[in-house]
């Protein structure tokens, strides 16, 4: 699957790893497993990390249910939720665009787009100097 999602629960914060391609049925899977994890809910920060995708599946109408339900699941519940895409290529710029465009401001999500790690740490305030410091002294729930 090209799609990992993790919840840390003592950070507040889920982290969504893209690798490769980003598929419309594989992100509606996660958002489904997501939806349903016991840790789920809104008010968690989003750390959308894309620094290694390399192809969007071009089925827009079709992300645009995703979005959708994303709503549903982390949206309208009076919590602000937000939320951080980090993209440093032109494929996971434009999705992390996509992605940030398609909330609006009703929905109570927050989103920005930062080019480097350091940056989408401290925009989260995490207290890590990498993702990869956080994944090993964390507990991180896989969904």
């Amino acid at each position: 699957m090209s799609i990992t999602v993790q919840i840390i629960a003592d950070q507040n914060l889920v982290y969504v790893r893209y690798t490769g391609a980003m598929l419309v049925d594989e992100t509606a899977a996660a958002l489904g497993e997501f939806a349903k994890h016991p840790l789920a809910g809104p008010g968690l920060r989003h750390l959308v990390d894309l620094t290694r995708l390399t192809d969007i599946d071009r089925d827009y109408a079709k992300f645009m249910e995703i979005q959708a339900k994303k709503v549903e699941t982390m949206a309208g519940h009076g919590v602000e939720t937000f939320m951080v895409y980090l993209a440093n290529t032109p494929i996971g710029l434009h999705a992390a665009n996509m992605g940030k465009n398609g909330w609006t401001p009703e929905s109570g999500v927050v989103a920005i787009v930062v080019e480097n790690e350091d940056h989408a740490l401290v925009a989260l305030g995490l207290p890590f100097d990498s993702i990869a410091q956080m994944l090993e002294r964390c507990d991180a729930q896989s969904v």
